[in-house]
């Protein structure tokens, strides 16, 4: 990065920066003072500062803050040189200023061009265009085109500056409702209202009658997770770039970039319809506010009730948990929308009509599916019924099919209707420490299933040290990651596997108890 230095001198005020222009271009440095109004502090740091007086006089500033990025398996991480902050920008000339001990050391500029999301071959999950200055080249201030508020991103490996214009601010997860039943999870936010006031002594975003309940959420700008600026999308290594999060999660107060999500029971806030408020103050710090205005409207469908679980002389397990005695319960996977699901992948002997099953919720019969009360898919092929006899009917896998099956039962109608989809299940490894290399839905390598009708294995592959999971029919709605020591049960849709050595290994995932938990090994080989 080539630095240049300008005859510039810094006044912090109260509110911002003033920059006040009173030394000669051949100082080597800009001293700090406040002529007739005395000498001022100027923190050390990098800032964002407009410039006027033919670009010799900078005449407002905002200071920058280092800042976490993506890391893999969706964790983050610190990244040496990359710094961001909120910033009401007047339209104008820019130029990002480093100081120290009271002294502009390096002033960083340069050309500007625009990145769209539109574009063909993007696939960074940000949702618009920014503004991207190239600072490998002089030190030349750049324009800053429409006022507003911006997150300005700057990352001295790669030489270059994102000036990304907030548009909205929204609230996002399974806590935020449209209606008391309606959610749309993680799926899309709920805007909050265009923004109240913005100035450079603060703006504030507000939005009202917001319903919250039960589960998590939390804050993005413009519809977006983040900016991938990476050159290798499979490769969090810092050499390859960076991945800038515009979402906030954490505390309440305390919102950081890329923070877990916000639980209501964790942060002792209550069911309720709330006005939420989220603030930028003079200095960029990002809080939000919540006022109750009411009760949470309630549902008559609660996805608790309804603890589905397959049951029958087909499913496996050990003596104790197969057969008619035992219900293996499916996973409640969330809301999107209307729709509620639930998820289980289960091995299911066939061949014989006595391997039969069906499904129920909470061990008994009350709520159940069987074939001839549901119109179901069955998208394997190897799935037979005997709804015409045997009382209310039960399902059977074909002769020759016995395998894993991956079960997914939804409702629309908050359970006045249920639907029943049944695929052949398909282990495959994914993410960056596995074989594949990235973490890409569709190129996960299959797992080869073993004869025991529990176990599965990929036969050898490289791993290195870096986050992988296990996930069904190339998809993320159902995956696993935790601990490789083959007695802990796998998380759900959590942990990633991380290898502590990289070498080549054979992984096999198993069941004991007929798909509930699963746990997983590795062996050298």
């Amino acid at each position: 990065m080539k630095n240049a230095l300008k005859s510039l001198s810094l006044l912090m005020v109260l509110g911002g920066l003033i920059f006040i222009s009173s030394c000669s271009d051949d100082d080597g440095g800009i001293d700090i003072g406040g002529g007739d109004e005395g000498s001022f502090t100027v923190a050390d740091g990098l800032y964002i500062a407009g410039v006027a007086n033919g670009d010799t006089t900078a005449v407002s500033g905002n200071k920058l803050n280092a800042t976490m990025v993506e890391d893999d398996g969706f964790a983050t991480k610190e990244r040496s040189g990359h710094f961001s902050a909120y910033a009401y920008l007047e339209a104008g000339s820019y130029i990002f200023i480093d100081v120290a001990d009271q002294q502009a050391t390096d002033v960083y500029g340069g050309a500007t061009s625009t990145y769209n999301d539109d574009e063909a071959d993007n696939t960074d999950d940000y949702n618009g265009a920014y503004t991207v200055v190239d600072l490998s080249g002089d030190a030349s201030t750049f324009s800053v085109s429409e006022t507003g508020v911006y997150n300005v991103i700057f990352d001295a490996q790669t030489d270059e500056a994102l000036l990304v214009k907030i548009d909205s601010w929204g609230v996002i997860g399974g806590a935020v409702f449209s209606d008391a039943c309606t959610s749309d999870g993680f799926n899309a936010d709920v805007d909050l209202d265009a923004a109240v006031s913005t100035s450079a002594e603060g703006s504030t975003y507000e939005g009202e009658g917001i319903i919250l309940k039960d589960a998590e959420f939390k804050f993005r700008y413009n519809d977006s997770w983040k900016i991938d600026r990476r050159t290798d999308k499979s490769s969090f290594d810092d050499a390859n770039g960076y991945v800038a999060l515009t979402n906030l999660g954490g505390t309440p107060d305390a919102l950081v970039e890329g923070g877990s999500n916000i639980g209501l029971s964790d942060n002792s806030i209550e069911n309720g319809i709330y006005d939420i408020t989220v603030s930028i103050d003079d200095s960029g710090v990002v809080e939000m506010s919540l006022e109750k205005t009411g009760d949470a409207p309630e549902c008559a469908f609660d996805p608790e009730n309804y603890t589905w679980g397959i049951i029958g002389s087909g499913t496996q397990g050990t003596e104790a948990t197969a057969g008619w005695e035992d219900d293996k319960d499916l996973i409640y996977t969330g809301q999107s929308g209307t729709t509620h699901t639930w998820r289980g992948v289960f091995p299911i002997a066939g061949g014989t009509a006595d391997n039969e099953f069906k499904f129920r919720t909470d061990e008994t019969w009350a709520t159940k599916l069987i074939p001839n009360a549901i119109e179901y898919t069955d998208n394997s092929g190897n799935i037979t019924d005997n709804a015409d006899s045997n009382g209310d009917g039960s399902w059977f896998v074909a002769d020759g099919a016995s395998g894993f099956y991956y079960i997914v039962i939804t409702t629309d109608d908050n359970g006045d209707t249920w639907n029943l989809t049944i695929d052949d299940a398909e282990f495959q490894v994914i993410g960056e420490g596995s074989p594949v290399g990235n973490w890409d839905a569709g190129n996960g390598i299959a797992m080869t299933y073993n004869d025991d009708l529990a176990s599965a294995t990929l036969a050898s592959g490289a791993y290195t040290t870096a986050g992988w999971k296990i996930f069904v029919n190339q998809s993320f709605d159902y995956n696993l990651g935790g601990s490789l020591d083959g007695t802990t049960a796998l998380e759900f849709n959590n942990s990633t596997f991380n290898m502590s050595d990289a070498g080549d290994y054979s992984v096999t995932i198993s069941t004991s108890d007929g798909g509930v938990t699963y746990n997983a090994s590795a062996t050298a080989n």
